[in-house]
């Protein structure tokens, strides 16, 4: 299993997910938070294709941290269903993957 994870969310609120960043690294959950500029969303919600103007919350964690920020971002999050998905971090550098470390408690 890898040992760090990027979990990804997405929003229409950009203020959301900097709360949710914000949260997150003080208490030490995740290292790094990263908020992108506006994307664009197709998808299918309640029968109908929709679409929307989201941004991304990228955060990287560690992988046995996945279910306490999954939680957060549920709590935080202005979205009935948030998107929570996690993709593992299979290689990184030693020097990034140590600062990582002692960044995540």
């Amino acid at each position: 299993m890898a040992l760090f994870t990027i979990v990804i969310t997405t929003s229409n609120d950009k203020d959301v997910l900097e709360r949710i960043a914000q949260r997150l690294i003080a208490n030490k959950m995740a290292a790094c938070c990263q908020l992108t500029e506006p994307v664009k969303s197709v998808y299918r919600w309640e029968g109908a294709v929709e679409s929307a103007v989201e941004f991304e919350l990228k955060i990287k964690t560690r992988t046995d941290r996945f279910g306490v920020v999954a939680d957060l971002i549920q709590t935080l999050h202005n979205y009935d269903v948030p998107e929570i998905c996690a993709v593992a971090i299979d290689e990184v550098s030693q020097s990034y993957g140590d600062w990582m470390k002692a960044q995540i408690e």
